[in-house]
């Protein structure tokens, strides 16, 4: 038996693996008659290779005849031009049928036509399954399209929320302004209450105790010596009756201070801190303009009122020694600073609702305009620190 030469082996090996490649292999002539039909073309046409070869691929296939693929063959042929027809794009392509063949599913393919060197000139046919591939690509599709829409949603989401913030900030700082608005006009009313209360106490209330104040002076003039159970009796009188008059020049001062109207914002300061310095026994700085300052008369009893505030609550809550009180103008802004070495105050506190006193000072401020802030003063105290425009 003579034995194969070693080229004939070689041939027979490359027949082999050939055939048992997993993509179909189709060798066409010039004349595209076929030379090569392996066997995964075998498996997925259902022609065996005997059948097949020596016959044009025309007549395997004549769904082929006149198609692009056909054109695209020709011109491998005659011009040496390779191709690429992918599934996706090209799907008149070889009738090749998913496994088993009786399913009759089409089978998705990406076909390679290669020229082959040599002459004359034949073309390789590749066939590849892209169905694993194309479903993998429909899958990472359908999850993009998934993720776009999701970002989308989001996206949408994410505006819908950012148009409700500003709506609802926009609201919350309408309502702010309208009750800070509100609070003004209150204190305003307050303030205008008290200034006629004042007048009525000290034209009404004042001409009667006056009135009464010389009718007993009176009396104890015209009667002469009078039993002195009954002289201690007018003397009483006329004590309480000038307790009387004190008290109501306290209660007149603390609703409207009389200076205020008649001496200007300065003097008023002035007479206010000493006398609450003195009650207290604090030590005082004051850095007050020289001259008195030509404000209006909402903005000086705010002034006032927040430094009458300012003392009360460092008499009340700060164990101070020592009180600080500044008020400086310039062309635009008038500064209010009232400070004292007391224990101090934290934010917590500050914002705390029995802080009334606070939360008033705040409100004035607001009300004419201004800034108010609460400050720490280093090892210990507290500075109020209020500016508002002229």
């Amino acid at each position: 038996m003579t034995q194969p030469t070693r080229s004939e082996g070689l041939a027979e090996l490359g027949w082999q693996a050939l055939a048992s490649l997993n993509v179909g292999v189709i060798v066409v002539d010039p004349d595209e008659r076929v030379r090569v039909w392996n066997g995964w073309i075998v498996a997925h046409s259902g022609i065996a290779e005997a059948e097949a070869l020596d016959r044009p691929l025309r007549t395997l296939f004549p769904s082929l005849e006149g198609g692009y693929l056909h054109e695209t063959l020709r011109a491998a042929l005659e011009l040496g031009h390779p191709s690429v027809l992918s599934h996706s794009l090209h799907e008149a392509q070889l009738p090749l049928y998913g496994l088993p063949l009786g399913a009759q599913v089409p089978l998705m393919q990406h076909v390679h036509l290669i020229p082959l060197p040599g002459t004359p000139r034949h073309c390789m046919i590749q066939v590849t399954d892209a169905s694993a591939a194309l479903k993998r690509e429909a899958m990472l599709k359908r999850k993009a399209r998934l993720l776009q829409e999701s970002l989308e949603l989001q996206h949408s989401l994410i505006n819908e929320l950012e148009h409700s913030q500003d709506s609802l900030e926009l609201l919350v700082q309408e309502r702010t302004t309208q009750l800070e608005e509100l609070a003004g006009h209150l204190q305003d009313l307050s303030e205008r209450e008290k200034a006629k209360l004042a007048r009525e106490l000290h034209d009404e209330l004042g001409a009667i105790l006056t009135a009464i104040r010389i009718d007993i002076s009176w009396l104890q003039r015209s009667l002469g010596e009078l039993p002195p159970m009954g002289a201690a009796k007018l003397q009483r009188m006329l004590t309480n009756l000038d307790r009387g008059i004190q008290l109501k020049r306290r209660i007149m001062e603390g609703m409207r201070p009389t200076l205020l109207s008649t001496f200007g914002i300065v003097v008023t300061l002035r007479e206010l801190v000493r006398e609450v310095a003195a009650l207290n026994q604090w030590a005082l700085t004051l850095h007050l303009p020289d001259d008195d300052l030509q404000l209006s008369e909402e903005l000086s009893i705010t002034v006032f009122r927040v430094t009458q505030e300012a003392l009360t609550n460092a008499a009340k809550y700060a164990e101070a020694t020592r009180v600080s009180i500044v008020l400086s103008v310039d062309e635009r802004e008038l500064l209010l600073a009232v400070e004292d070495n007391g224990v101090g105050i934290n934010e917590q506190d500050a914002q705390a609702p029995r802080r009334h006193g606070i939360l008033g000072m705040k409100h004035r401020v607001f009300a004419r305009g201004g800034s108010f802030e609460l400050q720490k003063v280093a090892p210990h105290g507290t500075r109020v620190v209020a500016r508002m425009p002229r």
